[in-house]
């Protein structure tokens, strides 16, 4: 079989299911090179049916995953919990609470350790994350939530606030429904043309349903359009549509 023709035709018998189970039947001879190419670069939505649970278990290996990777995680072991198999339910189960067992075990280690305003800040993200793990509007999750903000405000020590900490300090505000917390954090009248800022306080008074302050914001979003990223843009053309026309 050479060439694009492996991709082309189905294939039968013995089809390994990870890049190390096809690299292992390579070196035996057992698989042509193709076999690996192909485990190795070959993409699957996790939470395709028939879920990967080996695919799943190489994800909840790596450390420190991304807040949005967590969450997608979180979705397909929720769904893994409803097999009719228990064996794969308890599976589903204990990802879940390895995922909050993570973010747990690096905020013990960050409270026992140096407070510097850097600690502090990566504290607070944990407790912000492990809050976004806790859907809803429970009070586990308003509680990780206050202990954010909490840490947060303790990182400034009196000093000025960095533009991550500021970003983040606007996420929790706003997940715990303090808008008005969270637009008096923000001086819009010195931002200038400040992108983080505008694109904050855009979002601040979208939350608030203050229109006009939504339409200032966004437009003088507008020359620094080219420097947002393709989610920004998107949430300006969200803002700006959903907000009324005069």
């Amino acid at each position: 079989m050479a060439g694009f023709d492996f991709f082309r035709i189905p294939r039968r018998g013995y089809a390994p299911r990870t890049p190390a189970g096809a690299l292992k039947a390579l070196g035996t001879g057992a698989l042509p090179a193709e076999n690996f190419i192909y485990a190795s670069t070959s993409a699957k939505p996790l939470d395709e049916d028939p879920i990967d649970l080996e695919a799943i278990e190489r994800v909840m290996s790596r450390p420190d995953l991304s807040m949005e990777t967590s969450l997608t995680m979180k979705g397909v072991l929720e769904k893994l919990i409803m097999n009719d198999d228990q064996e794969i339910a308890l599976f589903g189960a204990e990802g879940i609470n390895a995922l909050e067992a993570g973010h747990l075990t690096a905020i013990d280690h960050l409270r026992a350790g140096e407070k510097s305003s850097r600690q502090m800040s990566r504290l607070a993200r944990h407790y912000y994350e492990l809050a976004q793990l806790h859907e809803g509007t429970g009070p586990v999750r308003a509680f990780y939530l206050r202990e954010a903000l909490a840490t947060l405000r303790g990182s400034r020590r009196g000093g000025g606030i960095s533009r991550s900490d500021l970003h983040l300090t606007i996420d929790t505000l706003l997940a715990l429904g303090l808008y008005d917390q969270a637009a008096s954090s923000l001086d819009l009248d010195t931002a200038g043309d400040d992108p983080l800022v505008l694109l904050l306080s855009a979002r601040v008074a979208f939350h608030q349903g203050n229109f006009a302050r939504v339409a200032e914001c966004c437009r003088r979003l507008a020359p620094s359009a080219a420097s947002l990223s393709e989610e920004e843009r998107e949430a300006v053309e969200l803002w700006s549509d959903g907000a009324p026309r005069a």
